[in-house]
């Protein structure tokens, strides 16, 4: 008896180790929804992947639409707090975007997984209702930077007046949501980040006619 009081105490708390079993069932069920879909994905594989029992899984999520949603919203977690700490030192519409834009390029290529389950959502949606109710509050959160992005543009006057602000708002998350899901197709992160390059040259050139050139230097008047 006194052994095991022993080895108890010397091993990790109760909590941490239930801490880790549910993240590795997180990151293993990220990779198979990825991968395979929802319909096609198992606790079987999901359990394979993460080395545990198929009944381990139901002691942490009840219910396959559960242990999404949970994924979905770890993920979401990560990459907007890697992007707020991104836009952090940046001031202007311009170099917040860019910033934006090279935390995806390190994010995909550090883990490419986390790409290939956020661009599937969409389509898991429309085909699974269930799920819509479960991830709508994480799929808001993109509408929600470019929003954020636009609002603090637009109140420091970098916006040429003209350019309906929902307009913009549209165009920075068509942006950030096709390189993502060109990120998924190509399997091609040097490829990525070259195109994202590109577009951030584009950004700051003051000869490019793009539509995503709309934030000018203040206008007369404006601090």
């Amino acid at each position: 008896m006194a052994s095991k009081t022993q080895a108890r105490k010397l091993g990790r708390p109760r909590d941490t180790a239930s801490e880790d079993t549910r993240a590795r069932l997180l990151a293993a069920a990220r990779r198979c929804f990825g991968a395979n879909g929802f319909d096609r994905t198992t606790n079987a594989q999901i359990a394979e992947v993460a080395g545990l029992t198929s009944a381990a899984i139901y002691h942490y999520f009840p219910s396959k639409i559960d242990l999404y949603a949970a994924v979905f919203e770890e993920v979401q977690n990560f990459i907007y707090s890697q992007i707020d700490e991104g836009l952090e030192p940046h001031e202007n519409l311009v170099d917040r975007f860019a910033a934006a834009l090279d935390v995806s390029v390190r994010i995909n290529r550090d883990d490419p997984t986390i790409a290939g389950f956020v661009v599937d959502v969409a389509y898991e949606v429309q085909h699974h209702p269930e799920l819509d109710e479960v991830v709508r509050p994480q799929r808001e959160r993109a509408a929600g930077l470019a929003k954020r992005l636009c609002d603090d543009a637009y109140a420091r006057g970098e916006i040429r007046d003209g350019i309906p602000q929902g307009a913009l708002e549209d165009l920075l998350s068509v942006l950030l949501s096709g390189l993502l899901r060109f990120s998924t197709l190509v399997n091609n992160s040097p490829r990525h980040a070259a195109a994202v390059e590109v577009l951030k040259g584009m950004l700051r050139s003051s000869d490019t006619c793009s539509p995503a050139v709309l934030a000018s230097e203040a206008r007369p008047g404006r601090a």
